[in-house]
């Protein structure tokens, strides 16, 4: 039988959780990525927009 005290427990329920806070904000700060492309001449980038220009 595994006997519990106070402080172990709530030093338990704290680490459980830390790790699921810090496991939702990582998934919530996965990055969007944007195609770009870029001119091999003049290394310049072009982005296409593709709405209407009643949503600008």
């Amino acid at each position: 039988m595994i006997v519990l005290s106070g402080k172990r427990l709530l030093l338990m329920l704290s680490a459980v959780l830390v790790a699921i806070g810090v496991f939702s904000i990582n998934m919530k700060m996965e990055e969007e990525t944007m195609q770009t492309v870029a001119l091999p001449v003049s290394n310049k980038v072009i982005v296409i927009d593709a709405r209407a220009w009643s949503a600008r």
